[in-house]
């Protein structure tokens, strides 16, 4: 030790020695030029020293050369007056296995008369790793626990709200066929005697005119009670094996009048793999033309009407879709499209929509869209999937 050194330690009062000694952490008394004046028994339990043997040393000779120009720097910011804390290092112990420390450094307020002192604390990082990646590890497993039970909850949710659908799906088409069926028959009555009476009425009789408006609207109520009827009744599918381009080119056919006469592009996309399902082909044909004359009423100035179909093998799954470049579905109407009864048309019954979920519900499918009222990409596109074979138990439902 210096003389320089001697006289500082000299210096330093008994009860700092003692407070130095009982002090739980690794602490050490340094002067400005980093040599050791007091150090704690933990301080060089933790370096590996005896007690007395680290006194008078330069601080930085404790660690590993790596760290030794941090430590002097930070010894060098203190001495101007600076707090340095954490700086990282590691402890040379006896064995040569370095312990990771990190050093804080300050600068008290000497007494009247007393030598400037710096005072080092060390702290062991190990513990801290360890629990630093204990809490990554918990957050992480934590993250996952939360995203499958989220994942189970959407599941739960999905299943809740399609069971909810279907209970409602089954009431109302109940109560609909009940009411179809009650109305049936007197408005058969009415339709018969409209018929007579306008049957007597001479060609250019003023009431005849009447009696055509009102055959007119007995036999639209006539097709509406068909389709309740039709809603509410059990059905069993009748699956076979055929091509369903088929279906979607009788369809189309079907509609091609309609099409000439609003001035619509019919754009065909077909897979040109295979492309046979095993499906009740009828049902499907009443899908297909539902979702076609949809598209035709959102375009009553023409547009452009694209089917297109794929055919996934992999995962046993038939793909159509039938967009359209009509004015698109508002959103404050898609919150309730999804539901029986509901619609925009004038002379629409909402069930179009609801027969052709049920449908496809039957062929353990989905029906699905996506719509934008707005922009210059505006229109509407339905997907149906269904599976190619269907599942092994038998499909049917009232």
């Amino acid at each position: 030790m210096s003389q320089a050194a001697e006289q500082i330690a000299l210096s330093i009062h008994a009860d700092e020695e003692a407070l130095l000694k009982a002090f739980p952490g690794a602490v050490a008394l340094c002067d400005l030029e980093g040599r050791i004046l007091l150090i704690s028994d933990a301080f060089t339990d933790l370096a590996g020293k005896q007690p007395g043997g680290a006194v008078g040393k330069c601080l930085a000779e404790l660690f590993a050369r790596e760290f030794r120009p941090g430590i002097d720097e930070a010894m060098g910011k203190v001495a101007m007056g600076q707090k340095i804390k954490d700086i990282r290092a590691a402890c040379l112990t006896s064995r040569g296995a370095p312990i990771p420390v990190s050093l804080s450094f300050s600068l008290p307020k000497r007494a009247e008369g007393g030598a400037e002192l710096v005072v080092v604390s060390a702290r062991d990082s190990t513990i801290e790793e360890q629990l630093g990646a204990e809490l990554n590890r918990t957050q992480s497993e934590s993250e996952s626990l939360l995203a499958e039970l989220d994942e189970a909850y959407q599941r739960l949710k999905k299943a809740q709200d399609g069971l909810v659908r279907r209970e409602r799906l089954a009431v109302s088409s109940e109560m609909a066929a009940s009411v179809a069926h009650e109305i049936r028959n007197p408005l058969a009555i009415i339709m018969m005697s409209i018929q007579y009476l306008h049957s007597k009425l001479s060609p250019g009789h003023a009431l005849r005119e009447f009696t055509s408006v009102i055959v007119s609207k007995v036999k639209q109520l006539d097709e509406i009670t068909t389709q309740l009827i039709d809603y509410g009744r059990p059905r069993k599918l009748k699956p076979e094996t055929r091509d369903l381009h088929r279906n979607l080119n009788q369809v189309l056919c079907l509609a091609n009048s309609k099409f000439l006469a609003q001035r619509i592009r019919v754009i065909k996309r077909f897979d040109r793999g295979p492309s046979k399902a095993t499906c009740d082909h009828g049902l499907m044909d009443e899908v297909f033309l539902n979702l076609l004359m949809n598209a035709i009423q959102a375009m009553p100035k023409g547009g452009e009407l694209t089917v297109e179909t794929q055919f996934d093998l992999r995962n046993n799954q038939a793909v159509v879709q039938i967009s359209d470049t009509g004015c698109g579905i508002p959103r404050n109407v898609q919150a309730q499209l999804h539901k029986p009864f509901f619609t925009t048309k004038r002379k629409g019954t909402g069930l179009g929509l609801a027969i052709s979920r049920r449908i496809i519900d039957l062929h353990h499918g989905s029906l699905t869209y996506t719509s934008k009222a707005r922009g210059p990409r505006h229109g509407t596109t339905f997907t149906v999937k269904i599976p190619i074979t269907p599942p092994q138990e038998e499909s049917s439902t009232g």
